[in-house]
Parts: C-alpha cells; sequence; structure tokens
C-alpha cells in the first residue's frame, strides 16, 4: 500500500512539473514556426556556388551572410562591387525557384577579416541610443529594400557585460521598431534572429561572469542560433572540432545546448548549428594519428574556404576517393576523422549529421541550421541528409524532450558552478523533483 501511494504521488507529481514548465515557456513560443531547417549562404561564394544551384526544398530559412556596420556611421555598411548586386537579387533568385515558402533573412554580423575593428564598432554601437537607432532603422530599410523576410545579428561577439547589457537593449529596441514599421506599413513583422557563442557563457574571455541576455533574447528574438562548431580551432592537438559530446570538458554541442536551456531560453527559440566543413592540421609524426595526436601546423587552405585549417566538405569527399585515406567514427565524441599520410582531418559526415538531427529532435530544440551550405557537395549530401532525417524524427512521436538527452547519456557537468548562470525553471524543476523523490523513499 505504501509503495502504491508512493508511485501515485510520483505521478502527479510529474504530471504537475511538466505543466509549470511548459506554461513558463509556452507564452515565449506562440507564433513559432513549425521547424527551422536553415542555410547559410556566402556571397564570397558565388563564382562556385551561384544562388541558382540551392535546392530550396530542403530548406525553411536561408541567411545571407553577411554584412557588417559601417564603422563610421553605425549603420549597416552596404556591399560593394558584385556584391551590390547578389544582395539586391538575393531573395528575388531563391524564391524563383518556386519554394516560395523558404523565408529570407540577412544577417548582420562581424567582418571577420577585421575582428578587432569590427567587434569594436558593434560595442560602440550598441552603447549609444541614437547610433542604436541609425543602425536598426538601416537595417529594416536594407531588408524591405531588397526582399527579405528578416534580419539576423551575428555579433561575434560582445566581450564584456556591458556589452552584454547593452546587446539586451538593443534587442529589445530592434524589436520595437520591427513592430512599429509593420504597423505602420501594413505588412509581416520582420523576423529577428541572433547567431550566438555555442554556450549563455562565454569563456576564455577577461571577464569571468560574462553571459548573455537572457530574458531579452527571449522576449525579443523569433529564435537564436548558436554556433555548436568550430570549438577547437587553434588546438595544437587532434581533436573533435564539432562533437556532440565531451566528457572532458565544456566544448561540445551538447553541452552549449544544456547551458541554454539550464540558463531559460525555451527550447522552442534554440536553433542548433552544424558545419559543413571540416578542420585540419599537419600532424607531427604521421605515425601517431588518433584523437589527441600533436600536431604541427594547420592544415592548407583550401579553394572554397581561403582559410588554412579549413577544408569544405565537398573538398574532403576528394579525399575520401582515395585508398591511402583512413575514416574513423568516433562513437563517444560523435565525429568523424581522417588522416593521409601527415594530414589530419575531422569533419561531420552524413553519420554525424544524422545523429545530431536525432539529439536536436530529441532536445525539442526549434531546429538546426548548417553552416555553410556552399560548403556541401554538388549532390547536397549534408543538406538532404539533415533533411531527411529531421522529417524522420520530428514527424513522429522520437522526441523525448530535455530528460531524454540524459537518458541517452550526454555528459553534463554542473552548470551553475561553471557558468554562473542564473537557475531556470528546467534547474529547479528537476531540483524539486529529485528532492522530492529522495523525501518519498525516506518516509
Amino acid at each position: 500500500m505504501e509503495q502504491a501511494c508512493t508511485s501515485l504521488a510520483l505521478i502527479f507529481l510529474l504530471a504537475f512539473l511538466s505543466g509549470v514548465s511548459v506554461s513558463t515557456s509556452q507564452h515565449q513560443c506562440d507564433g513559432a514556426p513549425a521547424g527551422v531547417r536553415a542555410g547559410y549562404w556566402l556571397p564570397s561564394s558565388s563564382h562556385y556556388s551561384p544562388l541558382s544551384s540551392i535546392n530550396t526544398s530542403l530548406y525553411s530559412h536561408l541567411y545571407y551572410s553577411s554584412l557588417s556596420i559601417d564603422e563610421r556611421s553605425s549603420t549597416v555598411a552596404r556591399p560593394p562591387g558584385e556584391e551590390s548586386y547578389i544582395l539586391s537579387t538575393f531573395s528575388s533568385s531563391i524564391k524563383s525557384t518556386g519554394n516560395l515558402a523558404v523565408k529570407i533573412i540577412l544577417s548582420v554580423g562581424t567582418d571577420e577579416y577585421k575582428e578587432d575593428v569590427s567587434n569594436a564598432a558593434f560595442s560602440r554601437m550598441a552603447a549609444d541610443r541614437n547610433l542604436r537607432k541609425m543602425f536598426i532603422n538601416s537595417s529594416i530599410e536594407l531588408a524591405r529594400a531588397n526582399g527579405f523576410d528578416g534580419l539576423d545579428l551575428a555579433w561575434r561577439f560582445p566581450s564584456t557585460q556591458m556589452d552584454m547589457e547593452n546587446l539586451g537593449v538593443l534587442l529589445a529596441e530592434w524589436r520595437a521598431a520591427i513592430l512599429d514599421e509593420s504597423g505602420s506599413t501594413s505588412s509581416e513583422p520582420l523576423l529577428l534572429t541572433a547567431t550566438v557563442y555555442f554556450s549563455n557563457h562565454l569563456f576564455d574571455m577577461s571577464d569571468s561572469n560574462l553571459n548573455y541576455p537572457i530574458e531579452d533574447m527571449s522576449n525579443n528574438l523569433d529564435w537564436v542560433n548558436i554556433l555548436t562548431f568550430g570549438l577547437h580551432k587553434n588546438s595544437n592537438i587532434t581533436t573533435a572540432d564539432a562533437p556532440l559530446y565531451d566528457k572532458d570538458s565544456h566544448f561540445s554541442a551538447s553541452y552549449g545546448v544544456i547551458s541554454w536551456l539550464d540558463a531559460g531560453l525555451p527550447p522552442c527559440k534554440l536553433v542548433m548549428g552544424i558545419p559543413l566543413f571540416g578542420r585540419s592540421w599537419f600532424l607531427r609524426n604521421k605515425d601517431k594519428n588518433g584523437l589527441g595526436a600533436p600536431t604541427a601546423a594547420a592544415g592548407t587552405k583550401q579553394r572554397k574556404s581561403n582559410q588554412t585549417g579549413i577544408i569544405a566538405y565537398a573538398e574532403i569527399e576528394d579525399y575520401l576517393k582515395s585508398q591511402s585515406v583512413f575514416v574513423t567514427h568516433d562513437n563517444q565524441s560523435v565525429a568523424d576523422y581522417f588522416y593521409s599520410g601527415d594530414l589530419w582531418v575531422t569533419f561531420d559526415s552524413a553519420l554525424v549529421v544524422q545523429e545530431k538531427i536525432e539529439f536536436v529532435v530529441k532536445s525539442q530544440l526549434l531546429g538546426y541550421f548548417l553552416w555553410a551550405i556552399s560548403f556541401d557537395d554538388l549532390n547536397c549530401t549534408l543538406s538532404k541528409q539533415a533533411s531527411v532525417s529531421w522529417g524522420q524524427y520530428h514527424d513522429s512521436s522520437y522526441a523525448q524532450g530535455v530528460l531524454g538527452i540524459m537518458q541517452e547519456g550526454a555528459v553534463i557537468q554542473d552548470l551553475h558552478a561553471s557558468t554562473g548562470s542564473p537557475t531556470s525553471w528546467y534547474s529547479k524543476t528537476i531540483s524539486c523533483l529529485l528532492s522530492t523523490i529522495l523525501l518519498l523513499v525516506v518516509l
């Protein structure tokens, strides 16, 4: 009898807590899309990945990535030369394929070729009310003039607590301006998203308590894209650059997802990134070629990325055709790597993409994004795998929620001790649940 009462109490408790958690986040999810299958396209890739080659059926949203900020005026900088024409025709070219449902988003972010100057310009703009207004108005004007359905902020990354506070203000004012513009023009409001660090807490910064403004982001963004890749670009040993799990560190996609959820961002506003590129190194000793082997330098600059140490999936496929290449799938981290002579490359294969989409669905996230679709092969192998896996898992009863992630064995460290992030409804729910179970067992 006592066991029956205990079981009944637990059932009621779980039902109650489930209702609390759903009602807490549901008000922020009203009007959210059914799912996001996004892809980022780089205008610099137009010579080998023209707009006409994009299979728009594989995506619900496509990002033009990206424009930066004018360092003098704090307005969105218009691209020069040929890129100006690409920008003006991007939306019409995509929608001329017949997929009128796909949404087109203009991303405005840090210029990767002059990162420090660009980040300083974002910081200066976000700190000044008048400059924020100029930036916001220019972004809306540019988006409307070129047929975009939304805007994205890819500031990589705010570096002080004041930056984070100003980011929250910027997003609130941006959302208000979007709604005002929509009302005055009787048009659909522009989408507003942000592309951010993989974790809600920024590591390796001078300010050790640097956390994103979760409440402002939840209230004012349609969703948040987290960069769950590029996690080990400065490593001097071979390592998975975009692992799903990492039992030895915080640097994994699963850790990033859980940190954002734990901080209070609703899962219906979280979109996880998947790279369509690999990270390459030259081995110090080609006979030591497993994970953790010493490296001598970043891999050779590739044509598509135009960066050392970055290799597009299409270029990886060319290597995989050789008999001298040895490929390994690492089950613990959920990552693939290959070596050929002294070249070592970590990458996401079709199998890795499938497992990551499975994780996204089990986590009940809004969706995924691919970076960058111009790095895929001519058959769109990884993009197709992501879309097929999404349909397979998302359209079934497969999703189990965050509890399902933990049951699958994801390694989650103590987020409060390591990130300083505030205790969320999710943490409180789990804590309350465990405490109640313990109490019932004792009684």
